[in-house]
């Protein structure tokens, strides 16, 4: 059993364009803890209280819709996720590979409930406002990755960059059902069009679940569109390649991508997989990489 050392850095810039930045991203570590109300333990011994036992959260958010609907779409998504996830401390503490099912669809469930508040926030001004969200949580040597749609979640791996995350546009649809070529979808003008979000009309999210296995040497990058909409993928796979540190990554992918126009909201998490160290808190239950995108 093992768990994940980790050096894990994101920031967001509003780009060269827009006035606004409808952007939000969010890094954060949960740990079992016990929380000592009194006790006639020495100082030095009640720091055993808190558990090892512990996941990592990245969420990256690109908002839609005018007079600050975006924004607020956003905001509200990071934060009704981060507080969802938190909620379900209990799964953390018992999963297994009998329940793992459950605890994805629990994952997934989160981007529903996090549209009932979308939905109940908006007024007059921001109707139809929405959100992509991509949050991946990292427990042991697992990512778990809930998804809606265009930002991303990549895996940099031996040298190859792989995006693990399906864009949720008319675009990509027209791509996987062989109507147009992938030239032609990158300059198509339903590349920008989603058919799947967090809010941003009536529909109901379908959120696509995806699982898996980490390894030491990896890197996850979570993003907006804002990044890899400016610059291709062997520019990203050669900035993960050549940065010292995940701070050091994200300041040049950030950099990049306004240097090639920045003409959206651009927001990045990079996160290195440094190694495995043990950890009882881990069961291990599958192997490779599973994709579902609910119904």
């Amino acid at each position: 059993m093992s768990k994940l050392e980790l050096d894990v850095s994101g920031d967001s810039d509003v780009g060269c364009t827009r006035l606004e930045n409808q952007d939000h991203f969010l890094i954060a570590d949960l740990r079992r803890q016990l929380v000592i109300r009194q006790t006639d333990l020495p100082e030095n011994e009640r720091e055993e209280m808190f558990g090892s036992c512990q996941g990592s959260l990245f969420i990256v958010a690109d908002g839609m819709g005018g007079h600050n609907g975006g924004e607020r779409a956003s905001r509200t998504a990071v934060k009704a996720t981060a507080h969802y996830v938190l909620d379900m401390m209990h799964w953390f503490l018992k999963l297994n590979p009998d329940d793992e099912q459950d605890f994805v669809d629990e994952l997934s469930h989160s981007l529903r409930v996090v549209q009932d508040r979308i939905w109940s926030q908006a007024d007059a001004l921001s109707h139809g406002m929405g959100t992509t969200v991509t949050m991946a949580y990292l427990l042991g040597p697992k990512m778990y990755i809930v998804h809606a749609g265009d930002s991303r979640c990549y895996l940099f791996r031996k040298g190859k960059l792989e995006q693990l995350t399906t864009d949720h546009t008319l675009a990509q649809q027209m791509l996987d059902a062989g109507a147009i070529s992938l030239e032609e979808a990158a300059a198509s003008k339903w590349r920008h069009v989603l058919w799947n979000c967090v809010g941003g009309g009536d529909e109901r999210v379908r959120p696509e679940a995806i699982r898996i296995r980490l390894e030491a040497g990896d890197t996850v990058l979570l993003c907006s569109d804002g990044l890899n909409g400016m610059i291709d993928d062997a520019l990203i796979a050669s900035i993960l390649n050549d940065s010292a540190s995940s701070a050091d990554a994200v300041d040049h992918l950030i950099l990049a991508a306004k240097s090639a126009g920045g003409k959206d909201n651009v927001s990045a998490i990079v996160c290195r997989i440094l190694e495995h160290v043990e950890n009882d808190c881990v069961n291990e239950s599958f192997g490779g990489h599973e994709t579902t995108i609910s119904s």
